[in-house]
């Protein structure tokens, strides 16, 4: 039997998901809501003190926070490979 290419290009129902879902985005979602800061997502940011000029780029962990999360713990961070914590951001901006 012979199949044409348009009778699997259409569907009914939701869109397919086109990417998979990063492993450590739920991680991501619950430090973001324990320090308020949006880690692993595109941002600009500026350090409190700090002669560097304005950073931008991926906000990434330098290592996992202890569980259960503790937004009063420092969170160790690196963006543009400057590591810093959490504390010495002065203000950030979130580009994505």
């Amino acid at each position: 039997m012979k199949h044409e290419q348009h009778e699997f290009l259409f569907a009914d129902g939701p869109q397919p998901e086109l990417h998979l879902a990063h492993p450590l985005d739920d991680l991501f979602v619950a430090i973001a809501a324990a320090w308020g800061i949006p880690v692993g997502r595109d941002v600009r940011l500026n350090l409190a003190s700090s002669s560097l000029p304005e950073l931008t780029g991926k906000l990434e962990l330098v290592r996992s926070p202890d569980l259960p999360l503790d937004g009063r713990e420092p969170l160790y961070l690196r963006l543009k490979g400057v590591l810093f914590t959490d504390r010495e951001i002065a203000n950030w901006t979130l580009l994505d």
